[in-house]
Order: structure tokens, then C-alpha cells, then sequence
């Protein structure tokens, strides 16, 4: 099911908190890519700004971890190379089997309730590191 962009998904530093409500829309345009079977070209350019944007979202967290020194830096890398895998699976069976609603689906899966769960469980951990360390001047 489609969710839409809540505040409850706000993590409270400005720049994060607009790239996750940007990472929603790439959801939304995927699954509605996939679903109007246009052709295999919309979908695949609707993968790839996903890929783009997850890659320019996870280097922008990634830094801001390191910067404040997030001490679970390392197992956020994991979560990240794992959300690239499950993307590069559902690109593979794009190639081999093409749009249909079980994609979208999945596609739904791996991007939005993936990004929802990330944000509630990990990314909130590293906001509430950072706010327990005094380090007030990239938050919101």
C-alpha cells in the first residue's frame, strides 16, 4: 500500500529529513512506473533515479554519521550495501521477467516500507546520538 510522506517519519536534522520525503516520492514514481507498463524504459528510469538518489542520500547520512562519530557507523554501512542488493534483485527480475504487479509490489516493499522501517529503527538512532552529544548545528 502506498504510504504517504508523514512528519511522523522526521528525524529532526533538516537536510535528512528532506531527503527521506524525496526518497517517498522515488517510491511512489517507481511503483507507479511499474504499474502502468508503458515499457520496460520508464521503469528502468525510474530504477535508476532510485539507485541515484539512494546512492546520494546514503553518502549524505554517511557523513553525517562520521562527522559526529556515530558509533553504529559500520553496521549502517551493512543496512545500506543491503538495500542496493535487494534493488539490484529487482532489477535483474525487471530485465528477465518485466513489469507486473508482483514487481511493484516488491518494488513497494524494498523501497518505501524498507525506508520507513530505516528511518524509524536506524536512522532515528544516529539523530538521538547526535542530539545526546550536543551537536546541535546541523539538526533542525
Amino acid at each position: 500500500m502506498l504510504r504517504d510522506w508523514s512528519d511522523i517519519y522526521l528525524v529532526g536534522i533538516a537536510e535528512i529529513d528532506r531527503q527521506h520525503q524525496g526518497f517517498f516520492n522515488a517510491a511512489h514514481r517507481l511503483y507507479e512506473e511499474i504499474l502502468d507498463r508503458e515499457g520496460k524504459n520508464a521503469v528502468i528510469e525510474a530504477m535508476t533515479f532510485m539507485r541515484e538518489y539512494a546512492g546520494q542520500h546514503f553518502q549524505t547520512e554517511e557523513a553525517f554519521m562520521r562527522k559526529h562519530r556515530y558509533p553504529g557507523l559500520k553496521e549502517h554501512l551493512r543496512l545500506h550495501a543491503r538495500f542496493f542488493r535487494h534493488l539490484e534483485e529487482l532489477d535483474n527480475d525487471l530485465m528477465m521477467f518485466g513489469p507486473s504487479q508482483d514487481l511493484a509490489d516488491r518494488a513497494l516493499d524494498i523501497t518505501q516500507d524498507w525506508l520507513i522501517d530505516h528511518i524509524a529503527d536506524e536512522d532515528m538512532l544516529y539523530s538521538l546520538h547526535v542530539k545526546a552529544g550536543g551537536s546541535h548545528e546541523d539538526a533542525a
